[in-house]
């Protein structure tokens, strides 16, 4: 038989996978393996597997499900190598999966092969296809901007054409010999914003309502950095990390925009992100394992120190700076927050408080919904200086920032209403400890 080991491709269109089950004549079958140690806490009270993050993740499942039937999806729970193999000693089959992303995966993809199972891999995530970045890999781009030349110079390179989904009705099903399920921890709520419903039906409901519905494209430049709001920016991020859309759904249908109403700035910088993401993405293609490492891809040694009192502050976001504290306890509560205030917590944490800035980048892994794994990784080292920037760093002044992006403090009374009618000049008073509100002192007086 085959069998289809679903990851971060929680789709049916445009997924090879699909494809290799439909091409088989034999017995098929695709699973979901949530691996058990994403719910095992660590010393630093971290895991992979927040709330909100669970509840997308069990919506796209349940949605991916509805649209298979009645072929069935089987859900198991723990390592998902020990499981696959279980499996292939009960019933031998030929694995067909994504390639691998990240060490973790590549090392499961390994494991499996060694003990001889016979697998077929294909790409989900990226936008170009393996044989048009191959050269740059050779000798890969030190900035995004050596990338984006490259990628953009004419002729641009052409980004493929998104494929159907396969006829289901060509499968044939084979039933799974292991016990499945997965135990979903509670969700205390409904999601906060329409774009982050999981699964493949409401992702491309919300892509069409986005672009031609709403055209809220049409300012995308202008508004993306903004902190509050439906339509400030795409919100399809979470739809990219799990796979529930492909990139290159989102780069053609920002094609049939532009061919219906123009392009300009604002639907050009829509695919400049998605270039970023595909940037990073091949990075750690090339990169590996050195991304993780503390001096990553700089290989040069990280200062500071673990810092109990400010960690336990951050994570109760109680770090005295109102402004840091409603950005966590959004994305604590929602699973989101904005870019903007993304790159001002990395920022703070890792050049305020001098945390490494790796324990950062666990900890919005835990409460991402978005989560993926190479832009995260790769915007955390950005900041800090270990990555892909040549200036080693990003340091946000928080304040100018502020007086920027929130001067109404419109996202701040949002998630700290207990600071009360308090005005910019109060809270910047604050936060340099010059002024104290009725609120906790600043960890660190910002400059």
């Amino acid at each position: 038989m085959r069998l289809l080991w679903l990851r971060n491709d929680l789709r049916l269109e445009d997924n090879a996978g699909w494809q290799h089950l439909a091409d088989y004549r034999g017995q098929t079958a695709a699973v979901f393996i949530l691996p058990a140690h994403w719910r095992t806490t660590d010393e630093y009270g971290l895991h992979r597997l927040g709330a909100a993050r669970s509840a997308y993740l069990q919506q796209a499942l349940t949605d991916l499900s509805a649209r298979l039937a009645p072929f069935a999806l089987t859900l198991l729970q723990g390592d998902p190598a020990e499981l696959l193999l279980a499996w292939h000693e009960r019933q031998p089959f030929e694995l067909v999966t994504h390639a691998a992303q990240a060490p973790e995966e590549a090392g499961w993809l390994t494991r499996l092969h060694d003990a001889g199972v016979l697998l077929h891999t294909f790409e989900a995530q990226p936008l170009f296809a393996p044989q048009q970045v191959a050269p740059l890999c050779e000798r890969f781009p030190a900035s995004f901007t050596g990338f984006r030349q490259q990628v953009e110079k004419k002729p641009a390179w052409p980004v493929p054409a998104p494929q159907p989904a396969v006829d289901l009705g060509r499968l044939r099903a084979a039933t799974c010999p292991l016990t499945s399920g997965i135990g979903w921890p509670k969700w205390p709520g409904e999601p906060v914003h329409p774009a982050w419903h999981g699964g493949e039906t409401a992702a491309q409901g919300w892509l069409t309502h986005y672009l031609f519905e709403r055209r809220a494209l049409s300012h995308y430049k202008a508004s993306r950095n903004e902190l509050t709001g439906r339509y400030f920016s795409s919100h399809l991020s979470a739809a990219l990390a799990w796979g529930c859309l492909s990139p290159r759904t989102v780069w053609h249908q920002i094609l049939a925009y532009e061919q219906h109403w123009g392009s300009d700035e604002h639907s050009y910088w829509l695919r400049f992100e998605l270039l970023w993401r595909e940037y990073f993405h091949w990075s750690l293609r090339v990169h590996d394992r050195q991304l993780f490492a503390a001096g990553g891809l700089t290989g040069r040694a990280v200062t500071g120190e673990f810092n109990a009192a400010y960690w336990q502050a951050w994570c109760n976001a109680r770090t005295g700076w109102p402004m840091i504290d409603a950005g966590l306890k959004e994305l604590m509560a929602t699973g989101f927050c904005s870019n903007r205030l993304r790159q001002n917590l990395a920022s703070c944490l890792i050049h305020e408080l001098g945390l490494d800035w790796r324990l950062g980048a666990r900890f919005f892994e835990r409460y991402l919904v978005d989560f993926d794994v190479a832009s995260n990784w790769g915007n955390w080292a950005y900041i800090a200086g270990t990555g892909h920037d040549p200036c080693q760093g990003r340091r946000f002044n928080p304040h100018r920032q502020w007086r920027q992006y929130d001067p109404g403090l419109i996202h701040l009374h949002q998630w700290l209403p207990e600071l009360g009618p308090v005005t910019l000049e109060q809270v910047e008073s604050h936060q340099r400890g010059e002024q104290l509100l009725d609120y906790p002192a600043p960890l660190v007086p910002l400059a």
